[in-house]
């Protein structure tokens, strides 16, 4: 599988490209443990690699496009667990917490 093949089929909206928000390691261990079917539930894939950012202590560039990719993915219940995790980052200041607030990219 290829790593567009991969991003496509588990529903990361293209930003995470734009934003250079998807190493190529992780990208790899991620088509490592693919397994058919996992699109089905592909928020957890998603979830993941929000999460492997937060553990980075991101600075607030990161966090601020973490933030505008929470509000494009496609599972909206899991996005909103992950902007609370980013409220909860050393590094959420006034900007970040208020993008969160106003609720849009």
């Amino acid at each position: 599988m290829t790593r567009d093949d991969y991003l496509r089929l588990m529903k990361f909206p293209k930003e995470w490209e734009t934003f250079n928000l998807m190493p190529e390691e992780l990208v790899d261990k991620l088509i490592g443990m693919y397994v058919p079917g996992h699109e089905d539930s592909s928020e957890h894939d998603r979830n993941g690699v929000f999460h492997w950012w937060l553990k980075q202590a991101p600075d607030k560039d990161v966090l601020m496009k973490l933030v505008n990719l929470s509000f494009l993915d496609p599972d909206q219940i899991m996005a909103a667990d992950v902007r609370g995790h980013i409220l909860r980052s050393t590094q959420a200041d006034e900007d970040v917490k208020g993008l969160i607030r106003r609720g849009s990219v």
